[in-house]
Formats: structure tokens, sequence, C-alpha cells
């Protein structure tokens, strides 16, 4: 039996479906440990436990030890899934809140119609931040990870996030605006003009948004 392949193969199958190495280890009943040293070549797997990670994998024991499956396809898919779960094993806010942020612009990277070079770049990013590897109720590196994700779908894939400078715009001419309107010692139609101006940048923000959106890199984030 080759163990390095049988080792892949549990490991990509595992994250195939989604499960982290502790719903593994509960789906089998096997030790957390058991499952590590498995998928790190460390120790061979007995008979008994090949049975107890095929049934809980949902896969024959021939496809533990010769059948590589890939994620190619499925990986966005996968690390929903195993972020689904952690989130289920979790009641801190802080935590959950990274955890749903993340689950969501994942989901709105699926809705989008992405060129295979996007999506090639998007998996190989994914595996590289070995979310799989996260221990539970790690809400620090949840964060740091999520936020090079973000920051690798804006300076790489240039995306940007939705209505973002419509927003901004808001945000900063609304109080300039308001506090300016509020001078008594200003004449009423340069209080007019100044807000025609803010009027015009928002505008010119929600068209510059819509025309992000029209080439397809506006993203939830």
């Amino acid at each position: 039996m080759d163990t390095n392949n049988l080792a892949k193969n549990i490991k990509e199958l595992r994250m195939l479906k989604g499960m982290s190495q502790e719903s593994l280890a509960d789906s089998a009943s096997l030790g957390l440990r058991t499952i590590q040293r498995i998928e790190n070549n460390e120790s061979k797997p007995t008979g008994e436990t090949l049975k107890r990670l095929s049934y809980a994998l949902g896969a024959d024991i021939g496809e533990l030890i010769d059948h590589r499956p890939s994620l190619q396809s499925t990986d966005i898919d996968g690390t929903i899934s195993l972020l689904s779960d952690r989130l289920s094993r979790t009641e801190q806010k802080s935590e959950i809140s990274v955890l749903e942020d993340f689950i969501s612009v994942l989901e709105n990277i699926q809705e989008k119609d992405m060129s295979p070079s996007q999506m090639d770049a998007i998996k190989s990013y994914i595996q590289y931040l070995e979310l799989d590897k996260v221990p539970p109720y790690s809400q620090e590196l949840y964060k740091e990870k999520f936020k090079n994700f973000k920051s690798f779908l804006r300076s790489k894939l240039k995306f940007v996030p939705s209505n973002h400078y419509t927003y901004w715009t808001f945000i900063f001419s609304l109080p300039f605006t308001l506090t300016f309107s509020l001078q008594e010692k200003i004449e009423y139609p340069i209080k007019i003009a100044v807000l025609l101006i803010a009027c015009l940048a928002v505008g010119f923000a929600a068209l510059l948004d819509l025309r992000i959106k029209n080439q397809n890199r506006s993203l939830r984030f």
C-alpha cells in the first residue's frame, strides 16, 4: 500500500467533503491525533481504521487507496462547507462574524461569471491559505486569513467592493454638506451650490460603481 498516496487521498477527500480534521475524527470514532498522523503520513492505518475512515468519508476503501480526488472544481464548495462546520461549532460573536463574512464572499464568487483564469487563481489561493489546518476557535487566525484573502481579491484580481465609491463619497460628503448648510453667515445660493456639487459627486461615484459592476469586477466583501 502506498501510504503517501493514501495520506494525500484521505486529506483531499476530507476537504472535498468540507470536513475538518475534528469532524472526521468524530465521524470515524477516531482520535484527532490519529487523523493528523495519517494525513501527515506518520503512521499506517489498520484495516479497521480504514473501514471507519471510508464510512465517515462516504467512499470505498479502494477509493482511499487508489483514487486521488481532485479539488480543482469543488474546493470552493468544500471551503464553504468547512467554514460552515466551524461556524456551527462556535458561539463567539466575533468569530461568528468573521466566518459568516468569509462564507458570504465565497458564495458571491460562486454567483459570478468568473473567467477560468480567475477561478484557478482563487482556488490556488484558497489552497494556499490552508484553512483546514486552522485550529478550532482561532478567531484571530481566521480574521488574518480573511484579510489576506480580501487583499488578494483587490490587488491581484482587481475586484472592488460593491458600491464602494458611492458609499465612501456619501459618507464624506454628507457631514460636510450638513455642516456647511448650517452656517448662518454663508449665503443661501452658495449653500445650494455646495449641495449640488455634493449630489454630483455622489452621482459620479454611482456611475463609477455601475461601470465596475458592468466590467464584472464588483464583489460583496
